[in-house]
């Protein structure tokens, strides 16, 4: 199903002009949203998040109540995969549209291997979140992150891990990064400038609600060689272990088996 405007068009119709700002200049925000039987998780978090990304990228008059609306609408139409939201600057910085079209599951390895790569293009702490407006947008300009992703699978790793000068790790080119050590789980904190993902925040309202014991901390990549587990998050990968990252191999910690059945329950109690 593909809305382009509210509008419902067929695949064929479903394009943006190559004219577009969010074509040639990746002047655009979205959102991916799971289908758990028909039902988006989170929706709420993430209309909060595009709501800040569209402040932050100067998009105005959005209405995002209608867009919510044609969310749902196009998620009911399907047990499983995403729906994913796209606000594109027009041929003018004052236009805009808005792309929302369902997705099929994708697949991925039930273990990953990562590479460390540093991210120049981030604040990797530089800047506080008080200090600048637009860190971490969830923009579509992910041109550097997916080159990340390729340079990593060119050298025979499932992805990249980005990390900033001083080996500080930040995040996955599209994924929230976590680790175990004494059976704590730690993530990394938002001050360095990477996205707020909505995973990453309802596991720390899992832990709140004392699921789980997790704390926002900062670690260096030769410090991660040495944790008991690492483990990835997004809105398609629930708690996804990691089973290398360069040269350093971990063991799958239960830890992560209790995040992923965590995630379980809070989807069927959202749901319910």
């Amino acid at each position: 199903m593909y809305l382009v405007n509210g509008e419902e068009v067929s695949k064929e119709n479903f394009v943006a002009p190559v004219e577009d700002l969010v074509i040639w200049r990746g002047d655009g925000i979205f959102e991916a949203i799971r289908i758990h039987d028909g039902y988006l998780f989170a929706l709420d978090k993430h209309i909060e998040r595009f709501k800040s990304s569209a402040k932050k990228m100067y998009f105005d008059n959005i209405n995002f109540s209608e867009i919510e609306k044609d969310l749902i609408k196009v998620a009911s139409n399907y047990e499983t995969g995403y729906v994913r939201v796209i606000i594109g600057r027009g041929a003018s910085i004052e236009d805009f549209n808005v792309y929302i079209f369902h997705q099929e599951p994708v697949d991925f390895p039930d273990t990953y291997s990562l590479q460390s790569q540093k991210a120049h293009w981030m604040a990797g702490g530089d800047f506080s979140l008080e200090e600048l407006d637009n860190i971490a947008a969830k923009t579509t300009s992910y041109a550097m992150n997916m080159n990340e992703t390729r340079f990593a699978e060119r050298n025979g790793f499932t992805d990249a891990l980005l990390i900033n000068r001083e080996g500080i790790v930040l995040e996955g080119p599209s994924f929230s990064v976590g680790w175990i050590k004494n059976d704590e789980i730690f993530v990394p904190d938002l001050d360095l400038g990477i996205l707020d993902s909505v995973t990453r925040k309802c596991l720390l309202e899992i832990a709140d609600e004392g699921a789980l014991k997790v704390s926002e901390a900062r670690i260096t990549i030769s410090d991660l060689y040495d944790v008991d587990s690492v483990f990835i998050l997004s809105t398609a990968k629930h708690a996804i272990f990691v089973e290398k990252v360069d040269s350093s191999k971990y063991s799958e910690d239960k830890l992560i088996t209790e995040i992923k059945n965590s995630f379980k329950a809070k989807i069927e109690k959202e749901k319910s």
